[in-house]
C-alpha cells in the first residue's frame, strides 16, 4: 500500500469540517421577535381636571385701633390664639373717660332745668301778651330763650352721647370669632397719642378660609361658551362644583372647597382672573398665606380617546406613538393630544378605541420590524427560575 501524504490528509479533514459547520449554521434557526409590553387605547367619559397655582387668605381682617387717648391697663389674650366674638382684648383706663361721661351728664341736667323754666315762662307770658298786659317784645324774648335753651339740650345730649362712646372705645373686644396674632403694644404704654389710631393687633377669620388662584383668561373663556346666555346655569353649575386643595407637602386637604366668586375685571398686565375659592378649615390645618394648588373639574368630556402618557413620545415638537398591527409589526402613528386624564393624554386624532400602543421597549423598536405584543401584566410576572 502506498502510503497517504500527512498535508493531503489534514486537507480533506479541513474541508469536511467546514462542510459540517455550514450544514450547521444553514440549519440554526432565525431569532425570536423583540418582546414588547403594550397597551390598548380605551374609551371612556372623563372629567377634565385644570390646576392653579393658590395662596390661602382670610375671608375677614381687622385691626385692632385705639381709637381714644390713654394708658393700655390690660390685654387678656393669649397672642396666636383663637377668640370667640366679643372676647375682651384690650383696655384702656376708663377713669377719664367715666368722669367725662359724668360731667356731660350734670351739663344736660342743667341745660334741662333751664329749658323747662324757660318754656314755664312762655307759658305764663303768652295770656299776659293776650291782654295787653305785657308787649309782644317781651313775649318773643321769652321764646327766643326757651329756644336757646332747647338747643343747649340738645348740644348736652351731644356731649353725653360723644362721652359715652369714648367711654366704650376703652374696651377693644374681637368682632367675630377668629385668630388673633401678636400685640403690637404692650400693657402700660400710653397709646393714641398721635394723630393716627395706633394699632394694637390683628384679627382674621380662620374657619373657613379662602384660596385664591388666577385662571388664565382662555380658560374663562371655555368655562363662559359653555354656558352663553344662561347666567343661571353657570351659576348653578359653579356652585355644584367640588374643589380640592393639593397642599405644599403633595397631600390633598381632606375637606371640599366651594365656589366663592370670581372677580369682575382680568388683570390686563397678566391675562388672568382672579378666582376665589372657599374650604372648611375646621382643625385650623390652613392659616393664610400658605400656597397649594387648587384643583377642579370643570367640564366632563364624553367619549374620550385616551393613551397612556408612556406610550407618548414627542418628535421634533409633534406627538406619535409606536403602534402594533394586526400582523404584530411596528408602525408609527402621528397623534393629536388636548388634556390629560390621570396617566393617560386624550386624543383627539391619529388612535380609535382597541389601538394596541407600545409602552415598554420603544427604545428597541424601529417602524416596519416585527415584534412580540405583550400585555401590561407581563410586567408584573416573576421572572422564571
Amino acid at each position: 500500500m502506498k502510503r497517504l501524504d500527512p498535508a493531503l490528509l489534514f486537507a480533506t479533514a479541513a474541508l469536511a469540517l467546514l462542510a459540517s459547520c455550514r450544514k450547521e449554521v444553514a440549519k440554526a434557526p432565525a431569532p425570536p421577535p423583540t418582546a414588547v409590553i403594550v397597551d390598548e387605547v380605551t374609551q371612556r367619559d372623563v372629567p377634565i381636571y385644570v390646576e392653579n397655582v393658590a395662596r390661602t387668605e382670610a375671608d375677614s381682617t381687622v385691626e385692632i385701633l385705639a381709637r381714644v387717648r390713654g394708658f393700655l391697663v390690660e390685654a387678656p389674650f393669649k397672642e396666636g390664639s383663637r377668640v370667640k366674638k366679643g372676647d375682651l382684648l384690650f383696655q384702656i383706663d376708663p377713669l377719664p373717660f367715666k368722669a367725662a361721661v359724668n360731667q356731660s351728664e350734670a351739663a344736660l341736667a342743667k341745660a334741662e332745668a333751664t329749658r323747662d323754666r324757660k318754656v314755664s315762662d312762655v307759658a305764663r307770658l303768652e295770656p299776659l301778651a293776650s291782654q295787653k298786659a305785657i308787649s309782644q317784645q317781651t313775649l318773643d324774648d321769652a321764646i327766643a330763650a326757651s329756644r336757646v335753651a332747647e338747643a343747649d339740650v340738645l348740644a348736652g345730649e351731644a356731649s353725653l352721647e360723644l362721652a359715652k362712646l369714648d367711654l366704650g372705645y376703652t374696651e377693644m373686644r374681637a368682632p367675630f370669632d377668629g385668630m388673633i396674632g401678636g400685640r403690637e403694644v404692650d400693657v402700660g404704654n400710653y397709646v393714641g397719642s398721635t394723630t393716627e389710631n395706633t394699632l394694637l393687633a390683628t384679627i382674621s377669620t380662620v374657619d373657613p378660609i379662602r384660596a385664591v388662584c388666577h385662571i388664565p383668561e382662555v380658560s374663562f373663556l371655555r368655562f363662559q361658551r359653555r354656558f352663553l346666555g344662561d347666567q343661571d346655569a353657570a351659576d348653578r353649575h359653579g356652585e355644584a362644583l367640588e374643589f380640592e386643595l393639593i397642599l405644599t407637602d403633595g397631600t390633598t386637604y381632606e375637606h371640599k372647597g366651594r365656589f366663592a366668586f370670581v372677580d369682575r375685571t382680568l388683570d390686563a398686565r397678566a391675562g388672568t382672573l382672579k378666582l376665589v375659592v372657599s374650604f372648611p378649615n375646621p382643625g385650623l390645618l390652613l392659616r393664610p398665606g400658605q400656597f397649594g394648588r387648587i384643583r377642579v373639574a370643570p367640564e366632563e368630556r364624553k367619549g374620550a380617546i385616551l393613551v397612556p402618557q408612556k406610550a407618548v413620545v414627542t418628535i421634533q415638537s409633534a406627538r406619535a406613538v409606536m403602534l402594533v398591527t394586526a400582523d404584530n409589526k411596528v408602525e408609527q402613528r402621528p397623534i393629536v393630544t388636548t388634556d390629560r386624564f390621570e396617566d393617560r393624554f386624550i386624543v383627539s386624532k391619529g388612535l380609535e378605541k382597541g389601538d394596541r400602543v407600545i409602552v415598554e421597549g420603544l427604545q428597541k423598536v424601529r417602524p416596519g420590524m416585527p415584534v412580540n405584543p405583550l400585555p401590561p401584566s407581563a410586567m408584573e410576572a416573576p421572572p422564571a427560575r
